[in-house]
């Protein structure tokens, strides 16, 4: 998006909300870490059951992709250059622990940003009835588990060809699920590891299984949801804000995704605040903002 589309309203929140060494998303990402070791301890001393591990350290992985989006944009540096080195370390850390490539993820992501709802964008495979998506993702695992194995890229061609998805390779482009295979690797590894100690049903249940269903909750509230129905490609209506009760905190202020396609230089905990001193310029631009929790309440509309 050109600075040259923003209106002067626009371009000086925008600026005001970006910019600046971004404390609270390294704080959230130590807080994430230190919960999943906590989790880890309380499960080797007996005091934490593998399923409630599971549960809170799905809960964490899907709040490190907070982090991990805030780096893909520069947001922790605040694009300040001798900052930069915060945005790749905290990304790194971040996406490994959900088994992602951050370098890979992030030239897919900006692609997303740059052809948003058109056949060129990476996430319009969320494309479709929400009841689809768990089928979607199930498949996807395959695909992941496949480009894993040695020649796994043309085994997914293979599946994807089957059912009619789009080849890994168009477009003469691996990167993206040859980058996966790097950090998919990394998670076998660490399971193959754990067979001598009898370890491999923690490892699963408290770090593997976390970090797959974190694809699924990012395929509902980071693709399907606020892009639903994948229709407009115009900047004020590609996106749009679905408001409910406890969703600024549950989803970590994605609720205002508009927001951050607008404006992706703005930290993920300053979404809030744009929308609101924006809130009037989005009405005036027919910006979608529905849900229970808006004012005033405009019933979701998901046909």
């Amino acid at each position: 998006m050109s600075s040259k589309t923003l209106t002067e309203a626009e371009r000086e929140v925008s600026q005001r909300l970006s910019g600046g060494f971004a404390r609270p998303t390294v704080v959230l990402l130590v807080v994430l870490v230190a919960i999943e070791v906590a989790v880890v301890v309380a499960w080797i001393g007996g005091a934490l059951s593998l399923a409630a591990g599971m549960v809170i350290n799905t809960a964490v992985s899907c709040a490190l992709y907070t982090v991990v989006h805030d780096a893909v944009h520069r947001s922790i540096s605040g694009r300040d250059p001798q900052y930069a080195r915060w945005d790749t370390i905290c990304g790194t850390v971040a996406a490994q622990l959900i088994l992602l490539d951050f370098a890979g993820h992030r030239a897919s992501h900006l692609r997303h940003h740059a052809h948003t709802n058109t056949e060129k964008d990476p996430d319009v495979s969320a494309k479709g009835p929400l009841a689809a998506l768990p089928i979607k993702w199930l498949i996807s695992n395959v695909i992941l588990l496949l480009v894993a194995l040695p020649g796994g890229i043309r085994l997914a061609n293979a599946l994807l060809a089957r059912i009619g998805g789009r080849r890994a390779s168009e477009g003469g482009d691996d990167s993206l699920l040859a980058a996966q295979r790097r950090a998919i690797r990394v998670g076998l590894l660490a399971v193959l590891l754990a067979v001598p100690f009898g370890a491999v049903v923690p490892v699963v249940m408290l770090w593997i299984v976390p970090a797959r269903l974190t694809f699924l909750y990012l395929a509902i509230f980071f693709a399907w949801l606020p892009h639903f129905p994948y229709e407009h490609t115009d900047r004020f209506r590609n996106t749009r804000i679905t408001l409910f009760p406890g969703s600024t905190w549950l989803l970590l202020q994605q609720d205002r995704h508009l927001i951050h396609h607008l404006y992706p230089s703005i930290p993920w905990y300053r979404y809030r605040a744009a929308h609101r001193e924006l809130a009037s310029l989005l009405e005036e631009r027919g910006a979608v903002v529905a849900g229970p929790s808006s004012d005033p309440r405009v019933r979701v509309r998901l046909r």
